[in-house]
């Protein structure tokens, strides 16, 4: 709290109370904070101790998403595999799997995240964070695991599958996937006329993320060749 001296029309001296940071609090951060809410919402310029657990969940959904792509646009779209699914049903069933696996980690990641943003008391909060993170490391290595074990051995029962893809593709769709989120936000931004709060902005750069890395792996990895160039033998 700091005050403000203004001298009125007859000479006498006016003390008001100004709050240093209402420019934060009630319209939202400055200039170079929201520049850095657009172009990178995880960073929350205004609240440190939710950055890490920012960029942990943003983390989770892109390993998530890319286990995703190759579980469904692989290994289960392709009329060569023995457990071949055809129509959108077996397609969803594939790519929900990954999701269904990492919900209770990601749910938890999201909490921790709201409790840092609104300052929860310090040992739940704790508490909270040290199984959020806990659950998630175990969660991304079961779902890694899993989807690299999703091979010949599952699906092809005579020939060694193609290389699917050059991980060149899964670099670039790296890359791709914030740029899109920064556009998102940035479009987020100015349709909400400069109002959109931080969360606001991270919750759309997150959700564009997760689809533009799933779309952008989906082309490659649906062009694949699976099984070997006989077919299953």
């Amino acid at each position: 709290m700091s005050r403000q001296r203004t001298k009125g029309e007859k000479g006498e001296w006016d003390v008001r109370p100004v709050l240093a940071d209402r420019r934060r609090t009630a319209v939202g951060p400055g200039v170079a904070g929201r520049f850095q809410d657009i172009v990178w919402p995880a960073s929350f310029p205004d609240a440190p101790r939710a950055r890490v657990h920012a960029h942990a969940l943003a983390a989770l959904v892109v390993v998530t998403s890319v286990c995703a792509a190759f579980k469904g646009f692989y290994w289960s779209d392709d009329p060569q595999v023995s457990q071949y699914r055809e129509g959108l049903g077996g397609l969803a069933r594939a790519m929900v799997a990954p999701f269904g696996w990492m919900a209770v980690p990601l749910l938890l990641m999201c909490a921790v995240l709201a409790g840092a943003l609104r300052s929860w008391p310090r040992w739940p909060y704790r508490v909270l964070a040290a199984v959020a993170w806990t659950m998630s490391a175990l969660a991304i290595f079961w779902v890694m695991l899993e989807t690299s074990l999703t091979n010949d051995a599952d699906y092809c029962t005579g020939n060694a599958p193609v290389d699917p893809v050059s991980w060149n593709a899964v670099a670039l769709c790296l890359v791709a996937a914030p740029a899109a989120g920064s556009l998102a936000g940035w479009i987020a931004w100015v349709i909400s006329r400069r109002r959109a709060r931080p969360v606001t902005l991270y919750a759309v750069w997150l959700a564009t993320v997760a689809a533009t890395v799933v779309l952008t792996l989906a082309v490659p990895l649906h062009a694949a060749q699976t099984c070997g160039p006989w077919g299953i033998g």
